[in-house]
């Protein structure tokens, strides 16, 4: 079956429990393309369209094992996204404006892997995987897997990125500015509590945590890799600065736990990735941390931006994605 024949199916699929009569394909693509509703949920939310009799012939322990799977660098064990399933005929037009849907469809004489933007809702993407029998049908979402979390991972980030453009503060704190950040997108309740050459340091109390932002440069030669020097200078500006509750104590990393180290290009600069675990040594209290650290190679330096979360009451995994959905936005000069 052709693309345009598979997608007309899957929008027929979609359309099929919430219209009394049979639609032309026409008239499903126009509507469709008029007047898309908001979709529905929040980040690391994915919701899939799969059949029980499906789910149960091996699909869902394959789903949950990739999907589900606890996400590294946390103090406790989250999934990597909240999944909730709806068999295809209980398909209703508010499953249908979720921000995220996986759909799995077995189709005769079919066989897809569809990436569809904005199908039935705004901001949406639906992945859909078709094939012919259910045990065709196992061996292409395997084998699709990685290219789903990346796919699904980069439309979170994207919409977060809306998000924080749009409710937080894009004001750079003489703080920051003093360091070359010239563009850098972060909430609102952030106040300096420490200012230093080279050095910021940014607090702010929720109802539920208590949040930092660590920003400092150090120098770097352009040759040697520099992912465990950041760490050696992030541990030494929790020892110095950030004491903890109990007398002599304060913070740093947590050594029992491995740093997951990583990079990337973002907006033109080179840039790792650390995400990893704090602790209160002499006392009690920890939390994650992730930090981005932005080559500035015209200067031969490190932009270096940490935040810290003590939330021991919340859930984690939301807070962090919306974190580095703003350690992302930074630009330099």
């Amino acid at each position: 079956m052709r693309f345009g024949l598979i997608l007309v199916a899957l929008i027929a699929l979609g359309f099929a429990s919430c219209q009394d009569e049979p639609q032309t394909a026409e008239a499903l693509a126009t509507a469709r393309r008029n007047n898309l509703p908001s979709s529905n949920g929040t980040h690391n939310e994915l919701t899939i369209f799969c059949d029980r009799d499906l789910w149960d012939d091996g699909l869902g322990i394959l789903l949950l094992d990739h999907l589900a799977k606890p996400m590294d660098g946390l103090p406790m064990a989250e999934a990597h996204f909240d999944l909730s399933r709806i068999d295809q005929d209980a398909v209703s037009r508010l499953t249908k404006r979720s921000k995220s849907i996986l759909t799995l469809a077995i189709i005769p004489d079919s066989s897809a892997t569809l990436v569809l933007e904005n199908l039935w809702a705004e901001p949406q993407r639906v992945i859909a995987i078709i094939a012919p029998n259910s045990q065709a049908l196992k061996r292409r979402v395997q084998a699709s897997l990685p290219e789903i979390i990346a796919r699904f991972d980069a439309h979170d980030a994207d919409v977060l990125a809306q998000r924080i453009k749009s409710t937080q503060s894009a004001t750079i704190p003489p703080s920051m500015a003093d360091l070359g950040i010239r563009q850098f997108v972060f909430s609102k309740g952030f106040k300096t509590t420490l200012s230093k050459p080279g050095l910021a340091i940014l607090r702010e109390d929720t109802r539920k945590s208590i949040q930092y932002l660590l920003v400092w440069e150090q120098s770097w030669d352009g040759e040697n890799d520099p992912s465990q020097a950041i760490l050696a200078s992030q541990n030494d500006l929790l020892v110095r600065y950030f004491e903890g509750s109990q007398d002599g104590s304060h913070l740093a990393v947590e050594p029992r736990i491995p740093v997951l180290q990583s990079y990337e290009e973002i907006g033109g600069n080179f840039v790792y990735l650390s995400r990893g675990q704090f602790r209160t040594e002499g006392g009690f209290g920890g939390g994650p941390f992730v930090t981005y650290s932005y080559i500035d190679e015209p200067h031969e330096r490190i932009i270096n931006l940490s935040y810290l979360v003590y939330a021991p009451s919340m859930k984690k995994r939301k807070v962090m994605m919306e974190l580095e959905g703003s350690l992302r936005s930074l630009r330099l000069h």
